[in-house]
């Protein structure tokens, strides 16, 4: 979701000073953090097996999200601002549901950004959900989750970001400069 959000930065002409700030807010920091959590034994391996180890850097990762929207929120980036406003509800929402549940993170981040890419592109991405039914598959198959963890994780984010695109007034023409790149994503 990152990459998308990155890549609609580049294709709008935002500075390339801002894109690697929020790639290193949003995409760096949690990664380092991660790391520094698997190297401390405090996450127990890759996949953060363990639904209990996953709530602290959930929530690092919010605090870090939230420090990226509100950074073009500032700049005056405000469709990137809703874009990555979108995406830390939903890193809420799964954030709150893995208090209580395991909850399928692979499933919901390719989810919603197949989502993302089809609402702003007329539909083009939508055979891409033949990946998430991959991820979905192979999530099950190596045993890190149930049939309802990656269909819940898939279906929730889905709705959650078409929800979000409608609720905050996301289009295609505000999400993508309709100046710069066509809707079937070749330049003009």
């Amino acid at each position: 979701m990152l990459a998308t959000a990155a890549g609609w930065s580049l294709i709008n002409d935002l500075r390339w000073r801002f894109i690697v700030i929020l790639l290193l807010i949003d995409g760096l920091i949690p990664f380092i953090y991660f790391v520094h959590l698997l190297s401390t034994k405090e996450i127990s391996d890759w996949d953060t097996t363990k639904r209990e180890q996953r709530v602290k850097l959930y929530g690092f990762t919010l605090v870090a999200h939230s420090i990226g929207a509100i950074l073009a929120l500032l700049l005056g980036k405000i469709v990137l601002a809703k874009i990555l406003f979108l995406f830390l509800i939903l890193a809420a929402v799964f954030t709150l549901i893995t208090f209580r549940w395991k909850i399928s993170i692979h499933t919901g981040v390719s989810a919603a950004t197949v989502i993302f890419l089809t609402l702003i592109s007329s539909s083009q991405w939508l055979w891409s959900f033949l990946i998430v039914a991959l991820i979905a598959w192979a999530r099950i198959v190596m045993k890190k989750h149930t049939f309802w963890q990656v269909i819940i994780g898939a279906g929730l984010a889905a709705g959650i970001v078409a929800l979000g695109f409608y609720l905050l007034e996301i289009n295609s023409e505000s999400a993508i400069n309709s100046s710069r790149i066509c809707i079937l994503g070749k330049w003009c």
